[in-house]
């Protein structure tokens, strides 16, 4: 065997070698996919574009054990700005507002007319790194384009938690941006998502 080819075949053996190294790398590189958290509370804010509804700001509680959620921060009703709690009890599909005014609480039922985003994050892509809040982010991304919706979704590296959600619509033209702080990823008091019996007593339907 002549000593060029010898160094024809290590140089082969050498690229194979490199290359292998590289997908490995880049392989390694690739986060495993995120996964919706099982229960937390969070500090919210909510954007609506394209549309006149103002930015919300509110508390998040949600326990997947109970499949519930509450939400805590200020509305309007009537005219009036007031602070509510909203929880979602979705085993019975029944939605309770509490609202809260000097000396006065009342309350109000009705079935869930609304989707909170409980993302399924099995198929999103993997698109790199951002920053958000000067935090470093994975930022990851799940087009359906039969229905012209593209869901973005950013959790941060460290705890793997959520800290951004965007979703389009470019069908309907709207679009929305859920941002996260003050994550606690733990069991709330599972009191939380109850309204007390003597203001449930005085829930009526709207």
């Amino acid at each position: 065997v002549s000593t060029q080819s010898t160094g024809k075949n290590e140089m082969q053996a050498s690229i194979i070698i490199f290359l292998s190294i590289l997908v490995l790398a880049v392989v390694a590189q690739t986060p495993s996919k995120p996964v919706w958290p099982r229960y937390f509370s969070a500090s919210v804010a909510q954007h609506h574009y394209n549309n006149r509804e103002p930015p919300r700001f509110f508390r998040w509680f949600y326990d997947s054990a109970k499949n519930k959620d509450r939400f805590d921060g200020i509305t309007e009703v009537f005219g009036e700005r007031t602070w509510a709690q909203v929880i979602f009890d979705h085993t019975i599909q029944r939605e309770y507002v509490v609202l809260y005014q000097p000396s006065t609480v009342s309350c109000y039922y009705r079935n869930i007319n609304t989707t909170l985003p409980k993302p399924n994050l099995a198929n999103v892509e993997y698109i790199g790194t951002a920053l958000i809040d000067d935090l470093p982010v994975y930022h990851w991304i799940e087009t359906d384009r039969a229905r012209g919706i593209t869901f973005q979704y950013f959790e941060t590296i460290r705890y793997r938690e959520p800290k951004r959600i965007d979703v389009s619509n470019d069908r309907e033209g709207r679009s929305e941006t859920w941002l996260f702080y003050e994550f606690d990823a733990c069991a709330q008091d599972p009191e939380l998502y109850d309204v007390p019996f003597f203001i449930r007593a005085t829930c009526t339907s709207f």
